[in-house]
């Protein structure tokens, strides 16, 4: 049965060249929630960088202060382990500490961290693991935690691990999470945040008085996370968003009082935009913080590119020392809490359209040949499409070569109509995870009002493109498994098809491309392009002279046969065996597929 077929994944900061060696050993305390990740990359002061694990904050909703960490079954390339087999297991992902100090610390040394299997990645099987090791004084591995997750827990779990056996308290002491599951591809998902080891621990230091930015900032665009400046300059008002939006967190047990700032500028000139302030109590719970309508965005004619920060600012208490019966206390000594206080998004005005954040937590294809995807754009004034940008995802095999057709659609009653442009290109898979590939087209496709983008399926392997699942616009892609296209919302509460909600990470590029030249008018007919008899006993036929280019494929999606310019109007299937097979009749402007029943 057809249907789409989805994956997990995740955001790639891998193109670290620091080297995992270091001088000498960390000194208590070792903190670290992620927050102060460079381009997503692991602290190498703290962590080795080698173990395939990526830094982001997308692949989870409930996770402690902004950013964690993610174990799947690929490398640090964003490639998975085992390429040439969909099914093996075994260890994928490891996160290493860097050597940490021990030697002359008493026994109330205790490990902290907060974890969570699945997130909005895959869910572990059962007999996939995450498990924590320490290292003891020969230099040895020792299991001393291991999960494993079969349940659907939607909330981050927080453990809190003794180190109080002498042979851990060591100069060289080093701990380390494993993770053991699916390795052709972004399977098996688990998520660390909040990392801490001290001495003088207890139980009830679990509250920390910090207060975090969390989830990702809300986009300044009302549909989009990207559009062409033109574009939004020709209707400002029904383009802007309501409001921009984040989350905040207080994982203290108490109210804390804050001072929340947002502001919006300009990333190239630095101009500040638009300011607002806000002083509200914060519970143990989220809390969501969002300002009213931002300002509209007027530019001079000149400037073809806008990129704006929105950011908001936390003025906290986490630094403050309080007293205590113990004396005065900090919550975490040495460590500034505020590094999670802000956080920040850009929403670029260019030449492109973007549902997606540019971040991919699963991978969903067609399983099905000749199947066809479509994402619906709105337009403002009438463009053309010069390229389209997928994000095509490595899984489970490799593809790269695989044919692909890149499609442009017209518009009719919400739903894609006549085929405007077509170009067949070969699967290429990007540097990293989150990049994408560009097609360019050979001229401007020009377009009004509503279009669509997408692709044809040649073959029976899916090509896997990229699903962000915190942007949820669903309701934007249909779907042809034949002759009719099909809002892929319609799969949601069939028990039958897997449905994943989110955005493609597709991207039609806008311009800067001459439109093909125009030879005549032609008058748009109503054929169906009828081929006869329909089952066939070997010879089948059809009277209209717009078919230019027919081809055969098996039920497998394995193409048979490619006839072009067929002027006799008839084609002989008779050395086939018997079966179902699917015609692609084609021409420059469409492409209909036809199911044929071979039977002598």
């Amino acid at each position: 049965m057809a249907q789409f077929v989805g994956y997990p994944v995740g955001p790639d900061f891998s193109k670290n060249t620091v080297k995992n060696t270091k001088i000498a050993a960390v000194q208590l305390p070792f903190f670290d929630d992620f927050s102060l990740s460079v381009n997503g990359r692991l602290d190498p002061a703290l962590w080795q960088t080698n173990g395939g694990t990526y830094v982001n904050n997308t692949m989870t909703v409930n996770h402690p202060t902004r950013n964690v960490i993610t174990f799947d079954g690929t490398d640090a390339s964003g490639f998975p382990y085992v390429f040439n087999n969909q099914n093996a297991q075994g260890a994928t992902d490891t996160l290493t500490s860097q050597p940490i100090n021990l030697a002359s610390t008493d026994t109330s040394v205790y490990l902290s961290f907060y974890w969570i299997g699945r997130g909005l990645g895959e869910q572990p099987d059962k007999g996939d693991s995450l498990r924590l090791q320490f290292r003891d004084l020969d230099g040895n591995w020792k299991t001393v935690w291991t999960k494993q997750d079969t349940l659907r827990n939607p909330n981050f779990t927080y453990e809190f691990v003794a180190i109080n056996n002498s042979k851990y308290l060591h100069p060289n002491f080093q701990f380390r999470f494993q993770a053991f599951g699916r390795q052709s591809g972004r399977f098996d998902t688990w998520h660390l945040d909040y990392v801490y080891l001290n001495k003088k621990r207890e139980l009830a230091d679990r509250f920390v008085r910090d207060v975090a930015t969390r989830l990702p900032v809300s986009s300044f665009l009302k549909r989009y996370s990207a559009m062409p400046l033109k574009q939004y300059l020709a209707k400002p008002a029904a383009e802007t968003a309501d409001s921009v939006f984040t989350d905040i967190r207080n994982l203290n047990n108490v109210f804390n009082p804050i001072t929340s700032t947002y502001t919006l500028r300009d990333e190239k000139s630095g101009k500040t935009i638009q300011t607002f302030e806000k002083l509200e109590n914060i519970d143990a719970l989220r809390s969501q913080f969002r300002i009213a309508k931002p300002v509209l965005l007027s530019v001079p004619d000149s400037v073809k590119r806008v990129s704006l920060i929105s950011k908001f600012q936390l003025k906290t208490t986490d630094n403050d020392p309080v007293l205590t019966p113990r004396g005065v206390s900090v919550s975490i000594p040495g460590i500034d809490l505020r590094r999670n206080d802000s956080i920040s998004s850009k929403t670029v005005l260019d030449d492109y359209y973007a549902y997606d954040d540019g971040t991919a937590e699963y991978a969903v294809y067609l399983n099905r040949p000749l199947g066809r995807t479509a994402v619906r754009y709105f337009l403002n004034r009438p463009d053309s499409v010069s390229a389209v940008r997928m994000n095509i995802v490595p899984i489970l095999k490799d593809l790269v070569n695989q044919p692909l057709t890149i499609q442009i659609w017209s518009n009719k009653n919400g739903k894609p109509n006549a085929l405007l442009a077509q170009k067949s290109v070969r699967v290429q898979y990007p540097a990293t995870r989150n990049e994408f590939v560009e097609f360019s087209l050979d001229y401007g496709v020009a377009v009004r009002d509503t279009f669509y983008v997408g692709w044809l399926q040649i073959g029976q392997e899916g090509v896997a493109v990229g699903l962000d699942r915190n942007n949820r616009r669903e309701d934007q892609i249909f779907v042809n498994l034949g002759q009719e296209w099909i809002p892929y919302t319609n799969f949601r509460n069939d028990p039958n098809l897997a449905f994943f909600n989110g955005s493609l990470l597709i991207r039609p590029v806008m311009g800067g491309k001459p439109l093909a030249p125009i030879t005549a008018i032609e008058e748009e007919k109503p054929t169906q392009w009828i081929v006869f008899p329909n089952p066939t006993d070997g010879i089948l036929r059809w009277e209209t002279d717009e078919i230019k280019q027919i081809e055969v494929f098996n039920s497998a999606g394995i193409s048979w046969r490619k006839i072009t310019n067929n002027t006799q109007k008839q084609l002989n299937l008779s050395e086939l065996p018997d079966g179902l097979y699917l015609l692609k009749l084609s021409n420059d402007k469409k492409s209909v597929i036809k199911k044929i029943l071979l039977r002598k």
